[in-house]
This record gives C-alpha cells, structure tokens and sequence, in this order.
C-alpha cells in the first residue's frame, strides 16, 4: 500500500496482505503457535533472521504483522512491534533506548500515572535514575536537560487526564541537543491527529486497547520507530514475551479501519460537550484544549486540526469530598464509570482512584490534579443526551437540600 495515500485511505486499507495473488478484505485469524518449513535451512534462515516469514508466534504472527503494518504506514515509521497492551509498549520503547544502570529518564509530569509508575520502580530498581519534570516550560526544560544529561526522555502528546499539548517539534529539538532519545505516547490524539515521528520524534508508542481498537474488546500496544529500533524491539518481544495475541490483532485491525470515522466524531461529540458543560455552571471547571482559558491553548491550536481537540473532556466539580464525587458517578444513567478512554462509549473515570491512584496526594497536586476531577471519555452517543446526564448528575450533589442539610 503506498504511503502516498491520504491517511483516511490508509486506515481502511493499509496492512492488508497479498496471499499468492488473492488479496482478502478481511485477513483470516492464525492461531498457530508454530509454523512449518520447508526444509531445515529455511528454518535455521528464519530463526536467524536472515530471511521474513514466520516459525514461531513468539517471533511474530502474520495477523500481528499485518496490524503493525498499518500502523507503521499510519505514523510514517520505519519499524515497529505491537505488544500485549500499552504499558508493554511503554517498557518495550525504554528497553529500545538502551538505557542501563546509571542512565536518566527524563519523565514530563502529565504522563499516564502507570507509566510514571513503571519507570519508577521496575526501571528504578534496575538502577536507572528517574527524573519528573514539568514539559510545558520550555526554559525550565532546557535546563532539566542540561543538569541531568537524559539518555531517554517520554512524554505524552495529550496529557491525561488535564489536557495538556506538548510542543513536541520544539522539545525534540531541545531533546537531540543533549544527544537524548524521544520517545512519545500518542495514544489520546492517535496519528489521524498527530505524528510524532514527523516531528523528529525517535518513537512513538501507542496503548491500541483505546481509540486504535475502540471498541474495548481488545488489549494491545504498538511501538513505531526508526530502522535502528528494529532489533532491539525484537528483541525485546522474543525475551520479554510481552506478545500480542493472533485475536486481539485481528481485532484491533479491524478497529484500526473505522478510527477516521469514530475518532474525528468522538473529537466533535467532545468539543460540543464541553462547550454545553462550561455554559451549565454545575462545574467550577471544565478542561478543553482548545478552550482559550486552558494553559496549553496556543500550543494546541497550532499543532492540532481545528475541531480535533482529541475526545477527552476533564470535569472539576469543586471541593474535595470525596464522597460527592462517589455519588456524581453513581448518579450517572448514561455514562458508564470506568477506567478507559477510546470505547465508542462515553466513560468517566475519576483520577484519583483509578489511573493516578498510586501517586501521592502531594504529587497529585503538583500534578494539578484535584480530588473533584473527574475524565470523561467521549463516545458515539449524541452529545446533548451526554451532556444532560452529566449535568443532571452534578446538580444532585449541588442541590439545594444538600446544603441546607450541611
């Protein structure tokens, strides 16, 4: 499939294979754990990496090679791997940077709180040194970099669960400077939105259980990157053994052919969301990053299409009771609360038991995560019947008997 197809194009056809001149619009499912030779040296060939093909699943699966495929053509890399689920991903893209005992890891602060954690204690027993900063101040980074010498730096594009947007094309620069690596989660604007690679990034991970599968029936990673990437992320698949399954490939392909379609509708669902919900009063805060008063406002507008914000909308009701936030998300009819982004349901989840729950309250704060705030993942629903059931279930606990009760 050539990569001069616009991106939609290639999302519905890109990693479909040829097979002896047949060319099938659904791939079937190969479940084999291994495969037969032809002869023993076509064998050896293969488990020497001499030649492509297939011999056994750990070393690849032609359902999962299909899947990385597309991706690769999607984010403009020349390899790449998919792994059991993001976090795999995450650790797959740090073991390919070659950091050992003594090597920094420069961490933004506004990363996934499961990726901050896996760095800071897997990657931190092994003797790597882990180093948080905040990414949003360019002048501040710059000196971070300078003072610790990272040979890794992560990041996310869209930050979670604040919104923040990154700028990427500068810090890959301030990054390369001091001979670092980049590596980029682009799970919350997926490559329909942003390529990292294009950016200069050295790779890009996504966690495809979210808007890459999008229909949360399927766990997976994918890492994309440079040539030089290849036999380290191989490697890491063959000792690690953190594989995608034949099934969740096939799956997640298949998510992979409508993400146009769903994500650009989630991304619209968001954007007349949160503007319903500033214009209620029922939250003291609603974030969007394409909402002039959010910080990174000037960075998203010039790196993000407009209207495609991404589809997450963060909720700050006020105060830090806990048990108002309990009877928020109990009170939700529509909504479902849980602990993803990317279903073509609209989910909330709140932060500080579920995807922050292992970060103190010291650091959450540092974070400017509150102990009100809750992130909603936007699905396919019309976004009126949305906004209404979030509205009503925050005017049940800022009703007035409530007050009058306290």
């Amino acid at each position: 499939m050539s990569q001069q197809w616009r991106r939609n194009t290639l999302l519905v056809h890109a990693g479909t294979p040829s097979l002896g001149g047949i060319e099938p619009t659904a791939l079937s499912i190969y479940p084999s754990t291994t495969y037969r030779s032809h002869s023993a040296q076509a064998l050896d060939q293969l488990m020497g990496g001499e030649v492509s093909g297939f011999s056994y699943a750990r070393h690849g699966n032609p359902n999962v090679e299909a899947f990385v495929e597309a991706m690769r053509q999607l984010e403009l890399a020349e390899t790449g791997i998919a792994t059991a689920s993001g976090m795999a991903a995450i650790d797959a893209a740090v073991y390919a940077t070659q950091v050992g005992p003594g090597d920094t890891v420069l961490i933004s602060k506004d990363v996934y709180g499961a990726s901050l954690n896996l760095v800071g204690t897997i990657w931190d027993e092994m003797g790597l040194k882990v180093v948080v900063d905040d990414f949003t101040d360019l002048n501040r980074l710059e000196q971070s970099l300078a003072e610790h010498q990272p040979r890794t730096v992560l990041l996310e594009t869209l930050s979670n669960p604040l919104l923040k947007i990154l700028d990427v094309p500068s810090i890959v620069d301030l990054v390369h400077r001091v001979g670092a690596q980049l590596i980029v989660d682009n799970t919350f604007t997926t490559p329909l939105v942003t390529r990292p690679l294009e950016w200069g990034a050295d790779l890009v991970v996504h966690s495809a259980t979210k808007y890459i599968g999008g229909h949360g029936d399927a766990m997976g990673g994918v890492v994309l990157g440079r040539e030089e990437y290849r036999q380290r992320l191989r490697q890491y698949l063959k000792l690690r053994g953190a594989v995608l399954g034949p099934f969740e490939a096939w799956l997640l392909h298949r998510g992979l052919r409508t993400l146009g379609v769903r994500f650009e509708k989630q991304c619209f669902n968001a954007a007349y969301l949160a503007r319903i919900l500033d214009q209620s009063h029922q939250f003291q805060r609603v974030f969007y990053p394409l909402f002039p008063n959010h910080p990174t406002y000037a960075i998203a507008k010039r790196l993000l299409p407009p209207q495609l914000g991404g589809a997450v909308v963060t909720l700050d009701l006020g105060g830090n009771n806990k048990d108002d936030i309990f009877r928020f998300l109990d009170n939700l009819q529509l909504v479902a609360s849980a602990t993803t982004v990317g279903d073509i349901y609209t989910l909330c989840l709140y932060p500080i038991i579920a995807s922050h729950r292992n970060q103190s309250p010291e650091e959450r704060a540092n974070m400017g995560i509150t102990d009100s705030m809750v992130r909603v993942s936007v699905g396919l629903e019309d976004p009126e019947d949305i906004a209404a059931d979030l509205i009503q279930a925050a005017s049940a606990i800022h009703s007035p008997a409530k007050s009058s009760v306290e």
